[in-house]
This record gives C-alpha cells, sequence and structure tokens, in this order.
C-alpha cells in the first residue's frame, strides 16, 4: 500500500522473543508520549489472542458482554485519544472523533483469538499442547466469529462458551484448507481496512505486534513504518523503518518463513540497530498507567523518535 505521506509517524513495536518482552506496555507508554508530543495519537494490535485458562479474568470481562478481545488491545484503545478514519463508503463504526471512548478494543484489533491449553495434544493449527477454539473477526458489519469444527466436535470448547459468544451463526472450520478460505475471505479483508486506516490517519500510530513476528499484517498491507522498536525484558532496540522493511523483504524468500509473516530474530540479524536502550523494570502500577510508563521510558521514546 502507498499513501501521500502526512508529518504524522507510524511507529511498528516487535517483540524480540515469544516470552512476554513488555510490548503493550511500551506501546502504551509510546501512545501516550506521542499524544503528549502532537495532541493525539493511536496503538492498534492488528492480531491477538488470549488463553482461556491463563487469561481467564480477561476472558470473562470481555465475553461477558458478548464479545471477545484481550488485555492488550483494551490497554491500547484505553491509551489511545482519536479513533483511527474510516475509509470507503462502510466500516465499522468508530464513533465521533472527538470522543474518546468511542474507541473500542474491535475497531484497533481486528482478529483476536481464544486458545486453551490441551496437554499431550497437537491443535488443529499445528500448536502443540494448545488448542484454538474461536477467532473474533472485526468485517464490514462488525464481529464474526469462527469456529474450530474439530475441538468443537472433540468437546474441547469450554461449558458457558456458546452462552456468552454468540457462536450459533458462527463459521464452522474442520481442517486447514478450510480455515484458509476464511482467512482469505474474511481475514485478509480485515487486515487490507486496518492498514488502509492507519495509512489515512493524521495523527501518530503505533502498531503493535504480536509474540515475535516482525510484522503484523500481511508484507504489503501496511505503510512502511518510520521507525521500530524491537522490545526485549530489560531493553529496546531501535531501527530505521525503511532498513528494517527491506530487512523483512528479504527474509520473506527464506525457507525458514511463511508466506505472510517472518520472525523477528530473522530481521534483526541483518541489519544492526541505531540505539540500543535499557529499560527500567516498572511496578504493576506504573505499567497500568501510560502517562507513568512514558516518563519512565522517556530516554527510550527519545531515541525512537529519533529515527523518525
Amino acid at each position: 500500500m502507498s499513501r501521500e505521506r502526512s508529518d504524522a509517524p507510524v511507529v511498528l513495536v516487535a517483540g524480540g522473543a515469544r516470552v512476554d518482552a513488555g510490548k503493550t506496555t511500551f506501546s502504551t507508554g509510546l501512545v501516550a508520549s506521542l499524544a503528549a508530543r502532537a495532541d493525539d495519537a493511536v496503538g492498534v494490535k492488528p492480531r491477538a489472542g488470549n488463553d482461556h485458562w491463563y487469561d481467564h479474568d480477561d476472558y470473562r470481562i470481555a465475553s461477558g458482554s458478548g464479545r471477545l478481545y484481550g488485555k492488550d488491545a483494551r490497554r491500547l484503545a484505553a491509551a489511545s485519544t482519536r479513533p483511527l478514519p474510516a475509509v470507503g463508503d462502510r466500516g465499522p463504526a468508530v464513533g465521533d472523533p472527538s470522543r474518546p471512548e468511542a474507541i473500542t478494543p474491535e475497531s484497533i484489533n481486528p482478529v483476536h483469538r481464544l486458545w486453551r491449553p490441551t496437554p499431550g495434544r497437537t491443535g488443529m493449527l499445528g500448536d502443540t499442547d494448545r488448542t484454538f477454539l474461536c477467532d473474533r473477526v472485526t468485517t464490514e458489519d462488525g464481529s464474526r466469529f469462527v469456529v474450530n469444527g474439530t475441538a468443537e466436535a472433540a468437546g474441547l470448547l469450554p461449558d458457558g462458551l456458546a452462552d456468552r459468544l454468540p457462536l450459533a451463526e458462527a463459521t464452522r472450520v474442520d481442517d486447514v484448507a478450510a480455515f484458509n478460505d476464511v482467512m482469505a475471505a474474511d481475514y485478509l479483508p480485515a487486515f487490507d481496512r486496518l492498514a488502509a486506516r492507519v495509512a489515512a490517519a493524521s495523527v501518530p500510530v503505533v502498531v503493535e505486534s504480536y509474540a515475535d513476528v516482525a510484522e503484523p499484517l500481511p508484507r504489503d498491507g501496511l505503510v512502511e513504518p518510520d521507525a521500530v522498536a524491537v522490545v526485549d525484558p530489560g531493553r529496546v532496540r531501535v531501527y530505521a523503518g525503511d532498513r528494517y522493511a527491506k530487512a523483512r523483504a528479504v527474509a520473506s524468500g527464506s525457507p525458514r518463513e511463511g508466506t505472510m509473516e517472518e520472525h523477528t530474530g530473522t530481521v534483526t540479524e541483518m541489519i544492526e540497530p541505531l540505539a540500543t536502550v535499557d529499560l527500567p523494570a516498572l511496578s504493576g502500577d506504573e505499567r497500568g498507567d501510560p502517562s507513568r510508563v512514558a516518563e519512565r521510558y522517556g530516554h527510550a521514546y527519545e531515541a525512537l523518535l529519533e529515527a523518525v
């Protein structure tokens, strides 16, 4: 995708490892820091997921109102001060841009997955010891649910899930081929719509990836980031957006990588960071307050924004 570049930067935040590196804490503080500089900013997380067992409280909070989202998207939505613009004639309602409360997790997180642990079992998608149960996809007409029919037939859907979420009309997928068809029909267009909204934004946008995936949107789906922050526990590495994008394009041709996503380490091993900055450990209260994160991580954000 190409766009008329504005003065509003797009910053990608990726993780250097699959462990909880602190990407969302870093991202919410960055949104607060950018908003303080530019009056408004928004954070997005194209793909996310949580676990029915390990993240049960978060699951209950969202599903209690018939919705599916995680704490990362909730935190990013709360930190954001301006909804992304709608594009085209249709699109998910984002409310009045002057009302921050109109920013919903679904509007900044088009795909959210619910997992459950299944020790000794490999799921339909090839994940060992866990199985995907259902996805929520933000379509042009609202939320749509996709259920793992194999998991449902095996009795793996938790008690009460169908009562909490509107799964009666959900699409069922029983194998990878069927899942890929739904991906092409609904998931990829959802990512494209989000990318178009990011491209149209007149305020700074923070795009948070998931796990150790180098870029959370398809390769041609998002305008090239102006700068990239790769977050590890205790540090952040800053990269120039154009060099990171070129390295990602090279990584996409590697037999080690899939056709839609590359791992962060495969990209960063090709390029040197512009800066590496230590991050202090934060208390729970600090992590929950984007303005306090912005203060504690201010030196890191300064180094990052120098790359913009």
